[in-house]
């Protein structure tokens, strides 16, 4: 058993999830954000990556009015440790959880840890072709068994969006589109998939579609054992 993981997705139409130079802020506009900080207060918990974290500095809340009564958990998955104490998510403890995970042992020791802070000494990755730099399959039993965790929203970057397709386990991905086009030469929002044959395709059914302002959400449901 795990946890359900949706993979949560904002590109131009064309898939992209950054100009050729790496801006990004802001793809899809202030109501499709609006509705991604009430998928977040759906979830039990939103991962991230250290990429994510090191890049933008994000606060992974759900900001929703009126307030969240309970916070989702703030995942990292951190293979070398890197996670700073004076980053966004350190310095919002009060606001709710974080669980780093890492497959080395971090510093300082744990005694100096801010309260609210749980860490994890997960294996590292097993796929090198996948990003994620941790075993993810063990990150979600952790989750499940240490944390009672049922839902999980990612929020990531192509690293760990691919990481979580390639190992199979996508349930859902809600899927927002900006009516923007950034060309070839912008970030796409997978890495390599590994994908050499059709029938090595990832297989999804879309489930619904909603707008918000300019932007189009899409949900996909994963189809397994599917075969063109």
């Amino acid at each position: 058993m795990r946890p359900r993981v949706t993979l949560k997705l904002a590109t131009s139409l064309d898939s992209r999830i950054a100009t050729r130079l790496g801006e990004s802020k802001w793809i899809t506009g202030p109501a499709a954000r609006e509705e991604v900080h009430r998928m977040r207060a759906a979830h039990d918990a939103v991962l991230t990556g250290i990429g994510t974290v090191l890049a933008d500095d994000p606060l992974l809340t759900a900001r929703t009015d009126p307030p969240v009564a309970r916070q989702p958990l703030r995942i990292v998955l951190d293979r070398q440790a890197r996670l700073g104490w004076d980053s966004q998510l350190m310095r919002s403890l009060g606001q709710g959880g974080i669980v780093w995970c890492t497959a080395q042992s971090p510093m300082p020791p744990k005694d100096a840890w801010p309260k609210g802070l749980v860490h994890h000494l997960v294996p590292a990755a097993h796929d090198a072709g996948a990003t994620a730099g941790v075993d993810l399959e063990a990150v979600l039993e952790r989750l499940m068994s240490d944390h009672k965790v049922k839902s999980v929203m990612v929020e990531a970057g192509p690293g760990i969006a691919t990481a979580f397709m390639r190992a199979g386990l996508v349930d859902e991905i809600a899927w927002f589109r900006a009516p923007i086009l950034l060309g070839g030469d912008g970030r796409a929002v997978f890495d390599s998939l590994g994908v050499d044959a059709l029938n090595q395709a990832h297989h999804f059914q879309l489930m619904d579609q909603q707008t918000f302002g300019p932007d189009l959400l899409e949900t996909f449901c994963h189809l397994p054992n599917q075969k063109v």
